[in-house]
């Protein structure tokens, strides 16, 4: 754990690559009740972040693919590009067909699919029917990936987490609660 103090309204504290916990607190706020408290509070999501299931996809040798190691020789002489240009091609070539079914099945169309690396959001619908997708979704088993792209196909219909948009998502995928609650232990490095 990293504590530093800035002149700013509000403290924050976040995960660094390497999985260590920095600590921002404004100067004003030094030696107070207030500190120790965020202390605490940020070292208790520091442990339940501790608690998830680490995924380091790419190695020296080998990068995760769907949930299984791939040697990155192999990989590189099926394609002459980069490793983030063969993950985002497979991903498209995995997900596209996928979106299309459900779209077909929900009688919506969609416009266009976007891959890129986000910290936060697994994926996402626009309101204009556009999706994006996390490309560290393709380090993950398949269930996973269809799950997520479930959720954000039944967001064609329902733009919000209603229960009905919860009764749509499991009419495709039954097992949602389960595939969800696994998901989330998840985290990629």
């Amino acid at each position: 754990m990293e504590i530093t103090y800035k002149p700013i309204r509000h403290g924050y504290a976040r995960i660094d690559k390497n999985g260590k916990l920095l600590i921002t607190i404004p100067i004003r706020k030094k030696g107070t009740e207030f500190e120790k408290i965020m202390i605490q509070k940020w070292e208790a999501l520091f442990t339940r972040y501790n608690k998830r299931t680490h995924i380091d996809p790419i190695q020296k040798d080998s990068i995760l693919l769907f949930g299984e190691e791939v040697s990155k020789t192999q990989l590189m002489k099926q394609h002459t590009w980069t490793i983030k240009n063969i993950t985002k091609e497979i991903l498209k070539d995995y997900a596209t067909p996928l979106f299309d079914l459900y779209s077909k099945k929900l009688w919506i169309p969609y416009k266009n699919i976007i891959f890129r690396k986000t910290t936060s959001k697994r994926g996402s619908c626009t309101h204009d029917q556009k999706f994006s997708l996390n490309l560290d979704l393709i380090h993950l088993p398949t269930k996973y990936i269809k799950y997520v792209i479930i959720h954000e196909a039944c967001h064609l219909k329902i733009k919000n987490h209603s229960k009905k948009f919860r009764t749509l998502v499991e009419s495709f995928c039954p097992e949602y609660k389960r595939v969800k609650k696994e998901l989330s232990k998840f985290n990629i490095r």
